[in-house]
């Protein structure tokens, strides 16, 4: 029996996929195709909340949520909350901001603040994706950890597991650390000159890991790969092969 019965992805895996035909790629990533459970959007194509909904119900997949840049979550908060509210999605989340120091880091929590507010006041959790920049430390203190500091209680951390390998960090100690807001996991791998890589072929121990987030809480497992051996479809294949193996 597999670690997980829900695997999910985000959709930027496949943006090459989803930028010729959006709703066929969700077709042949859900229950009639490779067997994703959910999906985490990077936009969405045009297609009404309306469509949408119909099409996630169609293939078994489950909204959990979206990455949305920050310019968004200024300017068109309610617009976003309406679609995510409308398709059934869970999750705001901010995916990058480019951040050097713990200056830049207050000006950014002081901007997302309101926006953390209103998703939480619309039935939402708002959370915040790593890269590896935000692992650089200012007065002794990772960028990440001042963010969430003075985010406020309830922003949800979703760890991009390769990202913080990537910055040399302790990644089970910094999820054990953050358990109490970490509910969302991106499960990418690092291999060789820190290259993203197909999961069964690096050194992260998804297993291992896998066993360890779950006790630890972590609610949603989400695929996210970068960079392809053949072709995208071919790597999210062979991800929800070795992910069901385990």
């Amino acid at each position: 029996m597999s670690l997980l019965n829900e695997f999910a992805i985000q959709l930027y895996s496949v943006r090459d996929e989803t930028e010729k035909d959006f709703i066929g790629t969700l077709e042949k990533l859900g229950k009639n195709g490779l067997g994703y459970t959910g999906v985490e959007f990077a936009g969405f194509g045009g297609i009404s909340s309306d469509e949408m909904k119909k099409t996630l119900a169609d293939n078994g997949l489950k909204a959990i949520g979206s990455h949305t840049m920050t310019d968004r979550l200024l300017e068109n908060l309610d617009e976003e909350i309406a679609y995510h509210k409308a398709i059934g999605a869970e999750y705001i989340i901010c995916p990058y901001e480019e951040i050097k120091t713990k200056a830049d880091v207050l000006a950014l929590a002081k901007k997302l603040t309101p926006v953390a507010g209103k998703i939480k006041a619309a039935g939402l959790k708002f959370g915040y994706h790593n890269h590896a920049h935000e692992f650089v430390k200012d007065e002794g203190e990772y960028l990440l950890d001042i963010l969430f500091d003075n985010l406020p209680a309830g922003t949800v951390m979703e760890l991009d597991i390769f990202w913080s390998e990537y910055a040399d960090v302790d990644s089970l100690a910094y999820m054990e650390k953050h358990k109490n807001r970490l509910e969302i996991l991106h499960v990418k791998q690092i291999g060789e000159n820190k290259k993203n890589v197909e999961l069964n072929k690096g050194f992260i121990d998804f297993g291992d890991v896998i066993k360890k987030a779950k006790a630890m809480g972590v609610k949603h497992f989400v695929l996210e790969q970068e960079e392809y051996e053949t072709s995208s479809m071919t790597s999210v294949e062979n991800a929800i092969r070795y992910i069901k193996s385990l």
